[in-house]
């Protein structure tokens, strides 16, 4: 049975998992940025004593890569690197926007909607991407100023589009009342979303290299909206 730690410090919430096989064991959650790098170990540590675990038995880590948060995406990536690196152990890379649309599918599936995760960027920008239900990318990772024009080429072209994320706020203002958006609420910038993602890339042995691997900052800004 393949056990996995999955490691997501990409906004203000801290949150690690312990899986085994398509189960989640053990989670832990906190709040507060600035706190990541001094909270991460005790809560994987928390974590493998929950699970009935040690650090050598896990197979692999995966860590949310971005974009989100510059200093959350160092400090979670950094301490992964550590760990692989001193046990040996494979390292999965997983977009932060991709683990968010898994949990979105998982809370609301719809056959027919676009799944669209936000992060917050900054005043009305966000950190977007656009999936379908079996997480088939249809609008790649981009930055975005919301606006009554914003995903129009989507609404045109779907029956539902579903938005959730900590940059759904701000879209909410303008979308609340539109027939064709729905919004979902729940906290789904959590390291258990990255499961389903990272029990395949393991099984396809799809590793990221330890020693190069960078955050997804996704810096530059894009005119598309």
């Amino acid at each position: 049975m393949t056990n996995l730690l999955l490691i997501d410090t990409a906004t203000n919430t801290c949150s690690v998992a312990i899986s085994q096989g398509s189960n989640i064991l053990h989670q832990e959650m906190q709040q507060g940025e600035k706190q990541h790098a001094k909270v991460l170990p005790s809560m994987v540590q928390q974590c493998l004593q929950a699970a009935n675990l040690k650090l050598n038995e896990i197979n692999a880590v995966a860590i949310s890569i971005g974009p989100g948060s510059y200093t959350g995406l160092r400090v979670g990536l950094s301490f992964v690197k550590g760990i692989c690196t001193a046990l040996k152990m494979p390292m999965i890379s997983i977009s932060t926007l991709e683990m968010m649309a898994c949990g979105m599918i998982e809370i609301c599936k719809n056959e027919s909607a676009v799944y669209i995760p936000l992060i917050d960027a900054r005043r009305m920008e966000v950190y977007a991407a656009a999936y379908n239900i079996e997480l088939e990318i249809i609008e790649e990772p981009y930055p975005a100023i919301v606006s009554d024009d914003s995903w129009k080429n989507l609404l045109a072209e779907n029956n539902k589009i579903i938005i959730g994320g900590t940059g759904a706020l701000k879209t909410k203002t303008v979308f609340e009342n539109h027939p064709k958006i729905f919004f979902v609420d729940d906290e789904i910038c959590l390291a258990k979303y990255l499961l389903p993602i990272a029990l395949r890339q393991f099984n396809q042995q799809q590793f990221s290299d330890v020693a190069y691997s960078e955050p997804f900052y996704l810096k530059e800004f894009n005119e598309r909206i």
